[in-house]
């Protein structure tokens, strides 16, 4: 299918797979789509700016951003995040209507068939198929209506700006900018009783707004507008004053406070800098509010992407009961949006389109897509191997061609520089949900394929192995696919987020063992671990290992927090439980949980807890995980004692013995954690004919076992479970 894309300023139509959907979501086939004068020339520009232009934009932000960016992943990984910043494709696009073609499971209320408006900047893409969440779309009643609905994005975040205005019967209110979002703002304000009072640059929108039955219209250019605005309020000045322009300058805002009344409100609504004299805020007492782009609901992923609703007694009017109302308005010929389309153009006529926003005089365009190939209804795709069509995985005569799937932050800055090192690997196939990502990723690293959806590439003969760093629900199961398809197998951690998940991996193991498949746990192949292991190779009794991770706070709304991809014990603190294993060369025997009983619901239990393992050698393995503490403290330590001797090691940065040589002692200024050493064991295997894997498999799902029990215990508050 076709999308539109920019990268460098410069608007690209690509090529690129349909998007795949979850349970959640809707596969809708696009009809319209609409161009915004005022955001995607934005964009557009921002994207052409050089590194230089945008890094001295917000300079002290930035600078703060590269310091943290450069203490978390290091200059190199740092570099590289730039460029990809600099280099990005970024999808284009908010706003579009179509008709479903296919339905998430879960989904209720929208079938197939059915004719929809669609929001959200990434989702609601000037594509051919998108795929959209079921709160940021709503039916119509008309067909007829495809073309003026393909605005409902920003109709909807103009409507929310009046509802944060609480607009009265009877009210005078003052709308300065008139765009796309000032003219339907105009025509709301109408409607809900208003006298409407004006403000542009521009004759043009002025006559427009006054069409619209704006009350009085105002040339900022050439009028006295605070003066007129008095002697048209008797002197009180506005109720309300909504201010939808853009602006780089605080004169706006300030503007809207000298015209607004005693006690009045002023609503920004509009991309301007908050920079303004507080006297006429404090001497009026003014409200100065700010409106949340289409309602609420925006930016809340349990919302957006969960598909979770607000309850409708305590939050009248979401961001999708407002798309829900405009499109109302629309069908019943109470807002008029024909006026404000300037001109329509065809998908393959992109570069055409883009250039008549240079045109001033536009504030909108609406991009057509091709109505007369026919989709097959479907009302959800499944795939699934079973192990009858299990392929034996064949080591490659010549370089290991890999795939990669799920090319997010980590991949990006750790795993891909890594693998791309490695003389006997070629990054062949770059695989992301999100298509420009992909893009972005594959011209990197000179991949040949790219797509958005994993199966495409499963039964690709020429593919040899498999990267997964996609969310950790969908861990297992992908690695599942990969191995039935004769693939080699690394998998970001975790291996499984449920029991269930485990089960099933483990029991393909049972019935093909030769399978090579490594999950990252990379903590055992630090430099300084190997050193550590070495010296304790020769202990003759029982040792006490105490390791604390320092995690950082994490919000719950977090992806990682969310209940399919189940937390940080499964996510993170597992690389400890496989540390203890590979330490002890043991097999947890008991375990003892407990967590945090915080009164507030922001600090998670499964975030901060205290965790003891009863080993079978004998060894006692404790480790403490905080959410809690200072970011300036280092993350990880590790204290072992053992035979009358001390280790400690601080962070993968400095290693000490006690009652050891002087020799054992090692400082480090790079950290190192081990992630190319095992990538590198991994490639390395899959080049061999007995394909052992680096960490055993058995090691592998014992640890994802004692991170899925302790998650369960801490969850609860604590607990003892026996293994």
């Amino acid at each position: 299918m076709k999308q539109v894309f920019v990268q460098k300023g410069n608007v690209l139509l690509k090529d690129v797979d349909c998007p795949s959907f979850s349970d959640k979501e809707v596969l809708v086939k696009v009809f319209y789509s609409f161009i915004s004068s005022g955001t995607e020339a934005a964009t557009i520009s921002i994207s052409g700016q050089s590194l230089v232009q945008k890094v001295t934009t917000k300079l002290a932000s930035n600078i703060q951003k590269i310091s943290g960016a450069i203490k978390e992943n290091g200059i190199v990984g740092t570099l590289g995040l730039v460029k990809d910043k600099m280099n990005q494709l970024l999808p284009l696009g908010y706003s579009c209507s179509g008709q479903v073609v296919a339905v998430g499971k879960s989904v209720q209320g929208i079938r197939v068939g059915d004719y929809v408006a669609c929001a959200g900047s990434g989702i609601a893409n000037h594509a051919e198929i998108v795929s959209v969440p079921r709160n940021l779309l709503v039916k119509l009643s008309d067909e007829n209506f495809l073309k003026q609905t393909s605005l409902t994005t920003i109709g909807a975040i103009a409507m929310q700006g009046v509802r944060r205005s609480s607009l009265q019967l009877g009210e005078n209110v003052c709308v300065i900018g008139l765009g796309l979002l000032g003219q339907l703002t105009v025509q709301m304000a109408k409607l809900a009783g208003c006298r409407v009072i004006a403000i542009d640059l521009q004759d043009a929108r002025l006559d427009l707004a006054k069409k619209f039955g704006a009350d009085l219209v105002l040339n900022a250019g050439k009028a006295d507008v605070e003066n007129d605005i008095m002697f048209a309020t008797s002197h009180q000045g506005v109720d309300a004053t909504i201010i939808t322009a853009a602006s780089s300058s605080g004169t706006v805002i300030q503007q809207a406070m000298n015209a607004t009344r005693r006690k009045g409100r002023v609503v920004l609504v509009g991309d301007v800098k908050l920079d303004f004299d507080r006297d006429p805020f404090y001497s009026k007492e003014i409200d100065f509010l700010i409106s949340c782009s289409y309602g609420p609901g925006r930016y809340d992923d349990m919302y957006e992407k969960g598909g979770n609703d607000y309850p409708y007694a305590y939050v009248r009017w979401t961001e999708n009961r407002n798309m829900e109302l405009f499109v109302s308005l629309v069908q019943q010929g109470k807002l008029d949006v024909d006026s404000l389309i300037s001109q329509e153009f065809g998908i393959d006529q992109i570069e055409m389109a883009y250039a008549q926003l240079q045109n001033k005089d536009s504030l909108g365009l609406i991009l057509s897509y091709p109505q007369n190939e026919k989709m097959d209804f479907v009302q959800n795709f499944s795939y699934d191997l079973s192990l009858a069509d299990y392929k034996s995985y064949v080591r490659p005569s010549g370089r290991i061609s890999t795939a990669v799937v799920g090319v997010g932050g980590f991949a990006k800055i750790k795993l891909l520089p890594l693998i791309s090192k490695n003389k006997n690997v070629k990054i062949d196939a770059v695989i992301d949900s999100l298509p420009a990502n992909a893009i972005n990723v594959a011209q990197r690293y000179s991949a040949a394929k790219v797509g958005n959806d994993y199966k495409n590439i499963l039964n690709d003969e020429n593919i040899n192995a498999v990267v997964i760093a996609t969310p950790h629900v969908l861990h297992a199961q992908q690695s599942l696919d990969f191995l039935r398809a004769g693939k080699a197998v690394f998998v970001e951690k975790p291996a499984a987020v449920t029991f269930e998940q485990l089960e099933n991996l483990s029991n393909f193991f049972k019935n093909k063992p030769t399978s090579l498949f490594c999950v990252d746990f990379n903590r055992s192949f630090a430099p300084m671990i190997k050193r550590v292991k070495d010296t304790l190779k020769q202990r003759q009794n029982p040792m006490l290992v105490s390791y604390r991770m320092n995690a950082g706070f994490i919000p719950k709304e977090h992806w990682i927090q969310s209940e399919a991809n189940r937390g940080r014990v499964i996510g993170e603190a597992c690389h400890i439980f496989d540390l203890f294993c590979f330490l002890t060369d043991a097999k947890p025997i008991s375990v003892s949980v407990h967590s945090i009983n915080h009164q507030g619901s922001d600090v998670l239990s499964n975030d901060n807890f205290v965790t003891q393992f009863n080993m079978s050698d004998g060894s006692c393995c404790s480790l403490v995980y905080s959410a809690l503490g200072s970011g300036k403290m280092s993350k990880e330590r590790m204290e072992v004692f053992f035979d009358g001797k001390s280790l400690v090691m601080d962070d993968y940065s400095s290693l000490s013995g006690y009652g050891l040589p002087s020799s054992f002692n090692v400082t480090s200024k790079a950290q190192d954690k081990g992630h190319e050493d095992l990538l590198n064991k991994f490639f390395d295997a899959a080049t061999k004919s007995d394909c052992e894997s680096p960490i055993p498999f058995e090691r592998i799902f014992l640890a994802t076992k004692m991170s899925l029990v302790v998650d369960k215990l801490a969850r609860v508050g604590g607990g003892f479970e026996t293994f």
